[in-house]
């Protein structure tokens, strides 16, 4: 494998792992939410900490960042998650 596709492979895993890693603390974000509203804060919150590493260049850097993430989601996965029919809002 060349470089150059080496390099893209890598940073498609990564954007896949992050992809998920987005979704699942959204959800887990949903489940310690008391209200919609409160919700939609702390929605807006992890938002911005994605964002905030939006233009990362370094893959190193970019891995680390995404095990610590990673990590951080583990420890916030809410004990008794809602599991039930979400529509196709989740979808």
């Amino acid at each position: 494998m060349s470089t150059t596709a080496g390099y893209l492979a890598r940073r498609a895993g990564q954007k896949e792992r992050v992809r998920l890693l987005y979704r699942r603390a959204l959800k887990d974000t949903l489940n310690w939410a008391v209200h919609r509203h409160l919700f939609y804060q702390d929605a807006s919150e992890l938002r911005d900490k994605f964002e905030a590493n939006r233009n990362v260049e370094n893959l190193d850097v970019i891995d680390r960042l995404i095990e610590d993430a990673e990590a951080q989601q583990r420890n916030f996965q809410h004990p008794d998650p809602y599991i039930g029919s979400m529509g196709s809002w989740w979808h």
